[in-house]
């Protein structure tokens, strides 16, 4: 009876995982970790809190809150996100994923792996913030370097999917009156590459089914998938608590949907036709977008 009740407290939380991703972007960007890092403002805030002067302490802030909304602005702005407050996801075992996954309908399926496998933490250090005074006190220049990292939200901590540096660009940007202004305006040229970088970096999963004499992906709405991408496919299986996956081909993009695309084939045609059929409760396939990796 215990194994039951615990059971039915995993199905709830997995459908309560499945309820709060409907209606949103099927990718969720988790803002977990954004601090300054540059050794000499961190030092100079240390040696004059302990003098009882906050203000450096409180400029530090102000970085990290600019940094924050402008990887908040620009994550929103690529289409492909909701930002989220929460920093952690709940991870379940293996077991329990297995025993889940068994027990939902193929619609409830599309759900889970949308809401667990597209859901991402970000970090992000500041590893220098330089500021310039202009001569005759006409304002100030900023360089920004920052480190951007991208990890699974079920395992926040551990080693990173992705990790990229930027770096402001001093020659597109103007003098201003303030080293928060500055700071904002040195910023304000990195959002192209940041857009690169949460488009064409942070992998798309999604499933591959047949629906109506066609081949589909289904992986969310409101992603910009575009005609011509690629979705690696693979074969993952539930046994017992082990979890296995086998890349068994490629697929393209030729028809987009809602939330959906359908596909031809690229590598594996074969094999992913004979497996279709085949696929039970313990068993799916698996789809992550080839990704450009432009910067």
């Amino acid at each position: 009876m215990k194994k039951i009740f615990i059971l039915l407290a995993l199905v709830v939380l997995a459908l309560d995982v499945v309820a709060q991703s409907k209606g949103k972007n099927a990718m969720t960007l988790r803002l977990v970790d954004i601090k300054v890092t540059d050794g000499t403002l961190v030092n100079i805030a240390k040696e004059q809190s302990a003098k009882g002067n906050d203000k450096p302490a409180q400029m530090i802030e102000i970085y990290e809150n600019n940094v924050r909304a402008k990887l908040d602005e620009v994550a929103k702005a690529s289409g492909r996100f909701e930002i989220s407050d929460a920093t952690t996801l709940d991870a379940l075992s293996r077991d329990a994923e297995a025993q889940l996954f068994m027990k939902m309908s193929k619609a409830e399926k599309i759900e889970y792996v949308s809401a667990k496998q597209n859901d991402y933490a970000l970090s992000c250090d500041i590893n220098s913030c330089q500021f310039t005074r202009k001569a005759g006190g006409a304002g100030y220049s900023c360089v920004l370097r920052l480190k951007v990292s991208i990890n699974d939200a079920r395992d926040p901590q551990g080693v990173a999917l992705i990790s990229r540096e930027f770096m402001s660009d001093i020659k597109k940007t103007a003098i201003r009156p303030s080293r928060d202004a500055a700071c904002q305006e040195a910023l304000a040229t990195l959002t192209e590459p940041l857009t690169d970088f949460f488009l064409n970096n942070i992998p798309v999963y999604g499933l591959l089914g047949y629906e109506n004499d066609e081949y589909i992906v289904t992986c969310g709405a409101n992603l910009r998938i575009r005609k011509g991408d690629q979705f690696q496919v693979s074969l993952v299986k539930y046994n017992g608590s082990e979890r296995h996956s086998e890349v068994v081909g490629i697929v393209k993009v030729q028809d987009l949907r809602a939330s959906t695309s359908a596909v031809s084939y690229s590598e594996g045609k074969d094999r992913i036709i004979e497996l279709i059929p085949t696929l039970d409760a313990n068993s799916f396939l698996q789809c992550r977008l080839l990704l450009l990796k432009s910067y």
